[in-house]
């Protein structure tokens, strides 16, 4: 059938508890393919932006030039927050690229993706993905409907179905039986139709990396509700029915080149995020037209709003799964943009459930900035020290893994659409409730598992690269790989050169790219 390169994305999976879990014993498949190919950690720009992870791997740019960073993002010359939208994205990943060159590819599941109008190949968008940036969709349109016949609906919830802290045997089951269904799918499609470069996803580990992480931690603050079987390891139970999965996909496509990689991982969740607007209130940098929005609700401004307040939160949770997709969404962004007075904000917060995200309202980008340009680096400045010196009074450990300048990182065309200031998390100071900072003051609020999306673990920057096949060599990767390498990497293997420079270079796993000399 000649030479063919399978990309297999794991979403969020993480190098750190794959290297274990090989050693183990419990991911045979992975572990006999990293034994006789090369396996690698990856630098990644989830260092500073986890959502960007997949973008700027399949793009091989970074967000500046990209544009995706976030499930909420604002647009310069927009006011407020934004579902983000991924025909944002500024440039074409790798399969686009292939296709237009010619080459038939399939494309299944990729994380922030939108069809592709006049894509020659198969695209198959939200079939089986954590979170929908767009809707169940294929090109062909017939794909999708044949799948569907043939392997039911994904059975796993989509992100926003799931509201709650789930029951961590039911969601395992769960999980586990996505993986089996996709694995499936996935060997059905590639049997079925000519291809020469395939990119499939698993989403599997990135819901059970958010919700199974206290089912498989001794050490994490919060404990399950029910009783849990002796032994029961929930979140490597997903990642043993992933390695299946993709061993029943091997044996369906027979001989190939293969590389199956992440370019974010998962661990416990100590973010202090959901802490930060009310540190830029304490700083005097935002203001709200009442102080409702620097807690869990606001004061009800009417009759309805108070009736709301009479439901418990699980009844209100479950009406609200009953409302149309689209209709929650658009609720989801008036509540996210109520209560700001942006005649006196001078920095916000874009919501995020991982790393703090801060934006000045900048004069002459923001409809209403109240910052003028020459005070823009004074005021990042005095915030990046406060950001800095934020410690967890419970161990006196310093919460800040690092604080990012964004326009020294991420410089491009779709800068002005990013944060200006990012914050991540020390996630070994284990910040639960509490923080303090020399001006802020202690700042008290709910465990962050308490808050949505109600997570007990969360993202880190764990990217990896397995790979393995007759065309590819077994030779190590440079120390400073990264996931910006990636798409590089697989235009270099199919012969087909960039359209415009990219961030990245090609590894020295395709034959013809020189191997790295040195330490």
């Amino acid at each position: 059938m000649g030479q063919r390169l399978l990309v297999i994305g794991l979403d969020s999976a993480d190098a750190a508890l794959i290297e274990q879990w090989m050693a183990e014993g419990r991911l045979p498949v992975l572990a006999q393919l990293a034994g006789a190919g090369i396996w690698g950690r990856l630098r990644t720009t989830a260092e500073v932006m986890h959502v960007s992870a997949w973008p700027s791997l399949y793009t091989g740019c970074h967000p500046g030039r990209h544009g995706l960073y976030h499930a909420f993002q604002v647009r310069a010359g927009s006011r407020g927050i934004h579902r983000a939208d991924p025909r944002w994205r500024a440039v074409e990943p790798f399969w686009v690229t292939l296709d237009r060159a010619g080459r038939r590819v399939i494309v299944a599941d990729a994380f922030m993706d939108a069809p592709v109008a006049d894509f020659r190949g198969i695209q198959i968008v939200d079939y089986g993905t954590w979170t929908w940036f767009w809707r169940p969709e294929s090109r062909p349109a017939g794909i999708l409907r044949e799948i569907r016949r043939r392997f039911g609906r994904y059975p796993a919830p989509e992100h926003s179905d799931q509201v709650t802290i789930p029951e961590q045997i039911r969601f395992r089951d769960t999980l586990v039986r996505a993986a089996t269904v996709k694995g499936e799918m996935l060997a059905w499609l590639l049997t079925s139709h000519p291809w020469e470069t395939a990119f499939v996803m698993f989403a599997e580990p990135h819901g059970g990396g958010h919700y199974l992480w206290h089912g498989e931690d001794p050490d994490y603050p919060l404990r399950p509700r029910e009783r849990l079987p002796a032994g029961f390891r929930p979140l490597a139970d997903v990642y043993a029915a992933v390695d299946r999965a993709i061993g029943r996909i091997l044996e369906a496509v027979g001989e190939v080149d293969l590389m199956v990689v992440s370019g974010d991982g998962m661990g416990p969740n100590h973010s202090a995020s959901h802490l930060m607007p009310e540190l830029l209130h304490r700083l005097g940098l935002s203001a709200a037209t009442s102080r409702g929005e620097h807690r869990e609700e606001p004061p009800p401004p009417g009759l309805a709003a108070r009736l709301r307040r009479l439901l418990p939160l699980s009844v209100r949770q479950s009406l609200s799964r009953c409302l149309p997709r689209e209709t929650r969404r658009r609720l989801a962004m008036k509540w996210m943009n109520s209560g700001i007075d942006w005649s006196r904000t001078r920095m916000f917060c874009i919501p995020n459930s991982n790393e703090g995200y801060f934006r000045l309202n900048l004069a002459g980008r923001e409809p209403e900035g109240r910052v003028a340009v020459e005070e823009a680096p004074a005021l990042l400045s005095e915030l990046a020290q406060e950001l800095d010196r934020l410690v967890n009074p419970e161990n006196a450990r310093r919460i800040a893994h690092a604080v990012h300048a964004i326009d020294r990182l991420f410089p491009g065309s779709e800068r002005p659409h990013l944060p200006d200031l990012v914050v991540s998390f020390d996630f070994d100071a284990r910040t639960t409730t509490r923080i303090r900072g020399p001006r802020s003051g202690e700042i008290a609020g709910p465990a962050p598992w308490e808050v949505p999306a109600h997570y007990t673990g969360n993202h880190r920057p764990n990217a990896f690269l397995l790979a393995a096949g007759p065309h590819l060599r077994r030779v190590p990767l440079p120390a400073d790989a990264h996931i910006l390498d990636i798409a590089p990497t697989i235009l270099a293997y199919a012969g087909v050169p960039s359209p415009l420079p990219l961030d990245g270079r090609p590894l020295p796993i395709v034959a013809g790219v020189p191997a790295a000399t040195g330490g």
